[in-house]
């Protein structure tokens, strides 16, 4: 009765609707947000706007080489806050009221959870960094087969695309830079893709598809795709993979949420170590250094605290 259930055509039309609904707050969002993001970057760095022709071309301009910019930081910081918070916020936001007639609070259907899980999900992204950096180097050696070179070299020069704006997103010139980094690249990033992509759209496969692992592992792949760097799409799979466990046992969107910001944040701290020369590492070339057996061990860390984290969950 129940596979008759998950199979019925009825049901994957329900999802097929649900996932188009999204997708289209998903687009309104992003477009209002990039709307207002270019309007508070216009003003930050008091673009001349008399002449419309001219003006179209400094704002393309400006998108496709911010370091060509004075004040360009706080510019790009401000676009990345407003698309951040319409696409996936508000958006979100959007979805579940007028679809879904829900609020933001029923994201978090279980218990508040205890401290101890914050803490061991915090460990998990802390002993994984050598697996992730060993990871990310492997990735990054991929090469696709004969006869797929045009599909290569889009996704490497969409890799360098994304590289070089998070190299100088990353530039952080003042305490108040690395501050204003937190809150967009940590702080908005954790709210907006958890609630989207764990909250929401692996919430949506769970409910349609009756596979919580299925459901985890497609959202973490949208969730990894959509940033579009490819060479970089198995460890960030892993990651959002990561987050959806920590989302299924636990229903607090909050634990997830934390997770991502540690990661994010603790990225952020080491660049700006590093260019404070705190450190004499460069978090960059730290996947470099990562011998085979570091990555043995960091994955035998992980797998230690998740069980963990599952058998909290299952005693409680």
């Amino acid at each position: 009765m129940e596979e008759n259930y998950y199979q019925s055509p009825v049901r994957w039309f329900g999802l097929a609707s649900k996932l188009l609904s999204l997708f289209g707050f998903f687009l309104l969002g992003s477009f209002f947000g990039q709307f207002f993001g270019l309007l508070a970057a216009v003003y930050i760095m008091n673009f001349p706007t008399a002449d419309m022709v001219q003006f179209q071309k400094i704002i393309l301009d400006f998108v496709s080489h911010p370091e060509k910019y004075e004040n360009s930081f706080h510019g790009m910081m401000a676009l990345q806050w407003f698309t951040a918070l319409f696409t996936f916020v508000i958006g979100s936001w959007g979805y579940l009221s007028f679809v879904e007639k829900r609020s933001f609070s029923e994201l978090n259907p279980g218990e508040t959870p205890d401290w101890r899980i914050f803490l061991w999900a915090i460990l998990v992204v802390l002993v994984g960094m050598p697996l992730m950096e060993f990871i990310i180097q492997w990735n990054q050696n991929i090469h696709l087969p004969a006869g797929f070179e045009d599909l290569e070299n889009w996704m490497k020069s969409s890799e360098d695309t994304m590289s070089n704006l998070t190299r100088f997103l990353l530039n952080f010139q003042t305490p108040a830079d690395f501050a204003i980094g937190l809150a967009v690249i940590a702080g908005m990033a954790a709210l907006g893709e958890e609630i989207f992509f764990r909250g929401i759209l692996q919430s949506l496969f769970e409910r349609y598809i009756g596979n919580s692992h299925a459901a985890i592992w497609i959202a973490a792949a949208i969730f990894s795709f959509i940033h579009f760097q490819f060479y970089g799409f198995f460890p960030r799979l892993f990651l959002g993979a990561f987050f959806g466990y920590l989302y299924v046992w636990f229903r607090s969107i909050w634990v997830p949420m934390l997770a991502h910001f540690f990661n994010n944040g603790w990225t952020l701290t080491m660049h700006y170590m590093y260019q404070q020369k705190q450190i004499d590492i460069d978090p960059e070339q730290m996947g470099t250094m990562i011998p085979w057996w570091s990555a043995i061990i960091s994955l035998a860390l992980v797998a230690f605290y998740m069980k963990r984290l599952h058998d909290y969950k299952s005693d409680s």
